[in-house]
């Protein structure tokens, strides 16, 4: 009842639970992790191209 008093009588679950240290990984190759993450978009943007041409295509055979 004092910790509940003492923090105002909330009862907001982070004013009683700790945070957990932020993890570091020492092994993270940020720059690998970009290039990774570049060429994915790339290829996704590849994608959507074509599937916007092909969506294109779908309309103009409907008439619209």
């Amino acid at each position: 009842m004092e910790e509940l008093e003492s923090n105002d009588w909330s009862l907001t679950p982070g004013r009683y639970v700790g945070v957990a240290p932020e993890e570091v990984d020492v092994d993270f190759d940020f720059e690998e992790t970009m290039r990774d993450i570049h060429t994915e978009l790339a290829l996704l943007n590849e994608e959507a191209i074509q599937l916007a041409g092909q969506i294109a295509k779908n309309f103009e055979g409907l008439g619209i």
